[in-house]
């Protein structure tokens, strides 16, 4: 048997997915139900992968074809309930998420009568439609978690969801080279090139999902829904029932609270959390940090961190205080968020700001 570049590249993928799917399964860090759904997603590509392997090299190979498209069904649905899981805070597969499963399970008797019958151009179109119509929902899902976030957690790198949609990219690109390819095989037009160049992306797929998917598994709490419904009545030019005189007096009384208890300290502050130590109900305080700062809760709460930053970076109370420490008494448990908020607000890095007020 002739060892292909074809081959090589399904055995990394076949090898690579079943390993960090087995590894998802058992890992505690984080949701477990997140682990769970990620880890089918990589167990379906694996044994997906594994039929065209075993069917290429002569290995029940009019099995494997009459199987094959059976899995698209099943990308989109795990897809869409992973993000979900991702999302919510206390998200739980529901009765009615497993109708989700339906043209999977009809696929299946369709197979089982139909054998290599059903797998037509008709069955083709209809997976590559479901993965793209649950690609685009999962994206939508995503940019409103990301709202959420912003108007109720003051955890910035809780909005770190690139890498995901990178991941559904990634897919995107695997779907429209495949539907490429499918189209120069009904034309009878070799398409060698394109399918080394699907098994490649699927592998930068794979490695995405897995090693930025888990890089910071535990911030990925979700919103709750009385967050995101908070969220969605916000706007920024949003009205506030009060007198400008009732304003006033929550402004100074909010002012005065951050600058003397430093609630924003605690890297994990929330909306709820602030509106109960200041007495003033939820959906109020965030409409007036809306409307009279202009800020969403997460940028509010970070002009108060690089603020203080700021002061210890000029003015140290202890000349040996490093910047990581600076950064971690002012509420910022990441690095990266820390650098790149400080200079967008400032213009310059920690390190730059402290060498030029050193000079």
């Amino acid at each position: 048997m002739t060892i292909t570049i074809d081959n090589l590249l399904q055995a990394i993928i076949i090898f690579q997915s079943f390993l960090l799917a087995l590894f998802l399964f058992f890992h505690k860090k984080g949701k477990r139900l997140s682990h769970l759904l990620l880890g089918s997603v990589l167990l379906v590509l694996a044994w997906q992968m594994l039929g065209i392997f075993l069917g290429n090299i002569g290995i029940q190979k009019t099995f494997f074809e009459s199987v094959n498209c059976l899995y698209g069904f099943l990308y989109g649905p795990l897809f869409f309930l992973y993000t979900n899981s991702i999302c919510k805070k206390d998200f739980a597969i529901k009765k009615s998420d497993l109708l989700h499963f339906i043209p999977f399970m009809v696929s299946i008797l369709g197979v089982m009568f139909l054998n290599t019958a059903f797998c037509q151009p008709r069955v083709y179109i209809a997976y590559v439609a479901s993965i793209l119509i649950y690609t685009l929902l999962s994206f939508l899902k995503i940019r409103r978690y990301q709202k959420v976030v912003r108007n109720a957690y003051s955890r910035a790198e809780m909005m770190r969801l690139d890498w995901l949609l990178w991941a559904f990219i990634l897919f995107s690109i695997v779907i429209a080279v495949d539907i490429f390819s499918f189209a120069l095989f009904m034309l009878n037009i070799p398409n060698t090139v394109l399918d080394v160049l699907i098994f490649i992306v699927i592998l930068l797929f794979v490695n995405t999902l897995y090693f930025k998917g888990l890089q910071h598994a535990e911030i990925f709490t979700g919103f709750s829904k009385d967050d995101a419904e908070l969220s969605d009545q916000l706007t920024v030019s949003s009205k506030i029932n009060l007198s400008e005189s009732e304003i006033q007096e929550i402004i100074l009384s909010l002012e005065a609270f951050m600058k003397t208890q430093h609630p924003y300290r605690n890297p994990n502050l929330s909306i709820s959390e602030l509106a109960h130590q200041i007495h003033i109900p939820k959906r109020k305080l965030s409409e007036l940090i809306n409307a009279y700062y202009h800020q969403n809760f997460v940028d509010f709460i970070n002009t108060f961190r690089i603020e203080e930053a700021k002061s210890r970076l000029t003015n140290p109370k202890d000349e040996k205080e490093t910047i990581l420490e600076v950064m971690y008494a002012v509420g910022f448990n990441s690095k990266s968020s820390f650098n790149t908020i400080f200079k967008r607000k400032t213009g310059l890095t920690p390190s730059q700001f402290r060498r030029k007020n050193d000079e």
